[in-house]
């Protein structure tokens, strides 16, 4: 064979390596050493090693252990070339974490190439040995080209197969490949866990020793064949059989390395199962009967409640569509079964969803069951919405039917609301982008939310039948009978028609008005360093949180991680860093520059001093400051209290310990629930404290006690009507959450009640008012205004 790097082969798979990974480095993601630029690299360089090594060995049939060398260092060579490549990005860009990420491209993509490259000498001598059955010579030159190629690529492309397979037929979201490494499967869970990957290509080595080993004892005979010849090195034969038992062994033991899950290991790992009417659920064993239960009922309301939207029985061959729900007991703990941590997830084919624990009502189970529920109207194998079967997805569709049909707990204002506010910013994106690929592009919050209000529209205009037709494949100008231009034309026109208060407007600029994941400079390290930062706060760590967000102000000079480092300074012992922490949060509120949103959270930081330190003036004159420009009634009401609390010293102590904390800068529930105890039985006329023991045991999953603390706190005096209504709508929740529908009838009919129409004064919101009938429904049957599928409505005539 010619040398390495005179090897045509070779030397064509460097340079299609080079430009390849030099275009992908333009994207922001991939401007550096990485978890995308090793993914890139991994799916692209073994086979380019693979095929450069089957080509040189078909052609001139080396001696296996040759053909190994030779393919490990085409290997190594193309790595390296993709290595160098992306680190010149990384000059040109500035790098996230060069160690960090040279640390996952040579666990990813590197051992991949070698392991490619191992496989292209296999792959080359079938080529190579290629022979008639007749005895004439080898087939001509192109042919065993062709095998050379199909061979090598072979490997590569079915090891994807492999994941894809696995995807399909099981939970899990991500993939360790010996070629490629590993891929995270979610977009969103932007801090990247691939701990597994160490022990993963531990097999790998063990696989390309024993490969080295069995070379090294394989000869051409004089027919041309492979034989095994003993080289007399007893050693190198126990190396070669451990080596194959470790490669062995970490396929055996993939689940409990954590490289793969299927099922069956999963449903073993939670350990338990309960099955209602239209759900079944795999929990975690030791989790409270009360709260399966309660989850259990709240799934099954959720498959009725998402029928009544979709205007149809969701049906898979005529019978009734049953969920099973994976009921993870933590996010830690669903990102090491399934794979997405921080994401929840749905797989409508399998007509599953993935959920951690997350209190009742549950904020997003009713958004992933109707993925599950919609994927009985939709084609192909995925049961999701696209064109040519759903094997082109539409992000906007998948998503907006599931944000328009499921409730939002906690939100003040509709997606049509929001969406009438990003109009109004000028950030509203086209729907011929968000229907499309071009959703995975724009922020989630944004894409989802517009997306969401559209589809509303929708079926608000046209029907449920509508939204069923289009989700199960039909183009939406068909049904409708109107182009994409005038159906944008008029949505955009009701959206025209709404009134918005500027702080809604200021809202939707923070929450709204950021770049997309593909769009920010190193989310993921940025984002980890975060995650790292509140860990280190948590632990009392302030010195080492500070230098976490330092480093994030290193990579994005936005002025979050200021008031962040603020904050901490706050939470320390040290006078004088405290005082350095309020000047940094003084600048930050009084700076034009900092966004609206940051400001404010500076300045109600500073009214947590403030009231801390029994200033109260100053205290209150922050929080109204601060509340003149929110809609967030959670916000409002928080602000409320605290105000309240710095004209009453009983009220102060308390407040402070719940909501701010003295210790360490975080709250300390044991003793603010003590002190509410104690304020609750000096002044058993004030409901507040009572309000806000019903709330904390409620957040702690217990229901008697939280039912008994809020009735003792309405029939009290609760002098801050936001606070009063709220009580009414915590009891309505706990009232679902234990069955007792006619408590729930009547709490709701009284929150619904505060409408705004007695005049001055907080009322309930149409979003809020609307998510507590969802949740009426749900808990007591049918409910007050809803439908059953047979009388949900259809498209108006002739727009069927």
């Amino acid at each position: 064979m010619p040398t390495l790097l005179h090897s045509q082969a070779t030397r064509i798979g460097a340079a299609l390596v080079a430009i390849a990974m030099a275009l992908v480095g333009f994207l922001p993601l991939f401007d550096g050493p990485g978890y995308e630029s090793a993914l890139a690299a991994g799916l692209l360089v073994p086979s380019a090693a693979a095929l450069a090594t089957a080509l040189d060995v078909a052609a001139h049939r080396p001696a296996p252990i040759e053909a190994l060398r030779r393919g490990l260092a085409s290997g190594a060579l193309l790595a390296l070339v993709a290595y160098a490549t992306t680190l010149a990005h990384g000059l040109r860009a500035g790098f996230c974490d060069v160690l960090g990420g040279s640390a996952h491209f040579a666990l990813g993509p590197g051992l991949g190439a070698a392991l490619g490259g191992a496989w292209g000498a296999v792959a080359g001598e079938i080529a190579a040995g290629l022979r008639r059955d007749d005895g004439a010579p080898a087939r001509p030159a192109w042919q065993r080209r062709l095998v050379a190629v199909l061979a090598a690529l072979a490997a590569p492309l079915g090891s994807i197969g492999v994941s894809v397979v696995r995807f399909y037929t099981s939970p899990i979201v991500f993939a360790y490949d010996p070629f490629a490494g590993f891929f995270s499967g979610t977009l969103y869970d932007t801090v990247v866990d691939a701990s597994g990957l160490l022990t993963y290509r531990a097999g790998t080595v063990a696989t390309l020793s024993a490969a080295a080993v069995l070379a090294q004892h394989l000869v051409h005979d004089g027919a041309g064949r492979l034989s095994f010849q003993p080289a007399g090195r007893p050693g190198l034969l126990l190396l070669g059989a451990a080596s194959a038992a470790i490669s062995l062994g970490t396929l055996a033991e993939g689940p409990r390395l954590g490289h793969f899950q299927t099922a069956e290991t999963i449903a073993a790992e939670l350990g338990a199962l309960a099955r209602g009417r239209r759900c079944e659920v795999v929990h975690p064993r030791g989790m409270r009967d009360g709260d399966v239960r309660r989850f259990v009922r709240e799934c099954d309301a959720h498959v009725e409640a998402g029928e009544r939207w979709l205007g149809a029985p969701a049906e898979i061959d005529g019978a009734p569509l049953r969920i099973r729900a994976y009921l993870f007991e933590s996010a830690a703990q669903k990102g090491a079964l399934m794979g997405a941590s921080r994401t929840y997830v749905a797989k409508p084919w399998r007509r599953e969803v993935y959920v951690q624990a997350a209190g009742y009502p549950h904020p997003t189970l009713g958004h992933e069951v109707m993925h599950v529920l919609a994927g009985a109207f939709a084609r192909g194998p995925f049961k999701v919405a696209g064109r040519l079967g759903g094997w082109l997805p539409d992000p906007g569709l998948i998503e907006g039917i599931a944000v328009a049909g499921s409730p939002r707990e906690g939100e003040d204002l509709s997606p049509r609301a929001w969406a009438k506010a990003m109009k109004d910013l000028g950030i509203l994106p086209p729907l011929s982008r968000l229907f499309a690929l071009g959703f995975l592009a724009e922020n989630s919050s944004t894409a989802y939310t517009v997306s969401g209000a559209f589809v509303g529209h929708v079926r608000a205009t046209y029907g449920a039948g509508a939204v069923r037709a289009w989700y199960g494949g039909q183009a939406l100008p068909e049904i409708t009978g109107a182009s994409w231009e005038a159906m944008e034309r008029a949505w955009h026109a009701e959206l025209d028609a709404l009134s918005l208060p500027d702080a809604a407007r200021a809202q939707a600029k923070a929450r709204f008005d950021r770049p997309a994941v593909f769009a920010r400079r190193c989310p993921h390290v940025v984002d980890a360093c975060a995650q790292e930062a509140e860990r280190l706060r948590a632990r009392g760590d302030h010195e080492g949180a500070i230098a976490a967000y330092r480093r994030i102000l290193e990579l994005d000079e936005g002025p979050a991680a200021r008031v962040a480092i603020a904050e901490t300074r706050l939470a320390s012992d040290a006078p004088e860093m405290r005082r350095e922490g309020v000047r940094e949060l003084e600048a930050l509120a009084a700076d034009a520059s900092v966004p609206r949103h940051l400001r404010d959270r500076a300045a109600e930081r500073l009214g947590d001093v403030a009231l801390a330190a029994g200033d109260r003036e100053r205290a209150v004159g922050w929080y109204r400051g601060v509340a003149e420009r929110l809609v967030d009634e959670d916000r409002l009401r928080t602000l409320e209290v605290k105000t309240a609390a710095a004209n009453d010293e009983r009220a102060r102590a308390a407040i402070v310990e719940l909501l701010i904390g003295t210790r360490d800068g975080a709250p300390d529930r044991v003793r603010a629930a003590e002190l509410l105890g104690a304020w609750a039985a000096q002044a058993p006329g004030d409901g507040l404290p009572s309000y806000l023991l019903g709330r904390h045991y409620l957040n702690d999953g217990r229901f008697d006690e939280a039912a008994d603390r809020l009735e003792r706190a309405l029939a009290a005096h609760l002098p801050i009507q936001r606070i009063w209504i709220e009580a009414k709508r915590l009891r309505l929740v706990v009232a679902c959450g234990v069955g007792d529908a006619a408590t729930a009838r009547r709490m709701f009919a009284e929150y619904a009640a505060h409408d705004g129409s007695a005049g001055a004064g907080p009322a309930v919101s149409e979003e809020r008012r609307d998510a507590a009938l969802r949740l009426l429904e749900r808990c007591a049957g049918t409910g007050p205004g809803a439908t059953s599928p047979a009388a949900a409505p259809d498209p108006p005539a002739g727009q069927k």
